[in-house]
């Protein structure tokens, strides 16, 4: 073989790796971003994580999130390239990790409407955690001022036989504290309810909330407190809400910003 046509084979022998289908995973907190190249003649890209189908896409799409992931944990990812009939033209794979939520959100007041000035700002930290009964979630919690730490989801862990039982707002066990504290925040009214019970939770891979029946006055209403996290052109950010029935939705100090709506939006700053 002449050295022209040796240079020729090694042209074409590198030139089919350059040009190899091949596939990019890239971790976000809990999901995982795919791209991948374009092959001739394919009519679906069936999508597959580990050994478990995801999706079957039309041959125009070059992208697709995987969503509903943990956070800090390794996957691996499949991509084939199909015919009608279900041939295989190409295969590629790829192994990334998820990111955390973890870290400092925070929101500022920009208006003069602050509750008397209890809600100038609103930090909240995230932590991940893991429980044998509901696995992965997160633990919130609310900074204040002073420096101290309110943990406000979940206030009981999953096993303790006091969860759902009703509590007199002025307890002094740490849920005790921690709701009061966090509550008297976002009441605008001059009165505080005589006690509270969580009547549940609920957890997904980006969100959690508290549902809370509260009692005053002989009165028991019905509010639900939620966080969902969330990217946002790359950037982290958390969306707190706290919504209720009847008077108690009246007396919620809700987000005054200005096309913010009435959750308050912060955003990752550590």
């Amino acid at each position: 073989m002449t050295k022209r046509a040796i240079s020729v084979v090694l042209l074409l022998f590198f030139a089919s790796f350059l040009y190899a289908f091949s596939l990019t995973a890239t971790g976000r907190p809990s999901s995982v971003l795919l791209s991948w190249d374009e092959v001739d003649g394919t009519v679906y890209y069936d999508i597959y994580t580990g050994k478990d189908f995801v999706s079957r896409l039309d041959s125009t799409v070059r992208s697709y999130e995987v969503e509903n992931l943990l956070s800090d944990t390794s996957y691996s990812f499949s991509i084939a390239a199909r015919t009608e009939d279900n041939e295989t033209l190409e295969a590629a794979f790829a192994e990334t990790s998820t990111t955390s939520w973890d870290g400092v959100y925070y929101w500022k007041n920009m208006t003069d409407d602050d509750n008397h000035g209890k809600m100038r700002n609103l930090a909240i930290r995230v932590e991940t955690a893991n429980d044998s009964s509901v696995g992965q979630y997160h633990n919130y919690y609310m900074l204040m001022d002073d420096g101290m730490e309110l943990k406000i989801f979940p206030l009981y862990d999953f096993d303790d036989p006091e969860a759902g039982q009703w509590v007199d707002y002025e307890s002094s066990s740490p849920q005790g504290v921690s709701y009061r504290m966090n509550a008297d925040r976002f009441n605008t009214s001059p009165f505080s309810p005589g006690r509270w019970r969580v009547d549940k939770v609920v957890i997904d891979y980006d969100s959690s909330s508290a549902y809370i029946q509260t009692s005053a006055f002989g009165i028991v209403v019905d509010t639900v407190s939620g966080i969902d996290l969330y990217m946002d052109e790359g950037v982290m950010k958390m969306s707190f809400y706290t919504n209720g029935s009847g008077i108690a939705d009246k007396v919620l100090f809700k987000n005054p910003n200005p096309g913010e709506g009435d959750a308050f939006i912060l955003t990752r700053i550590e």
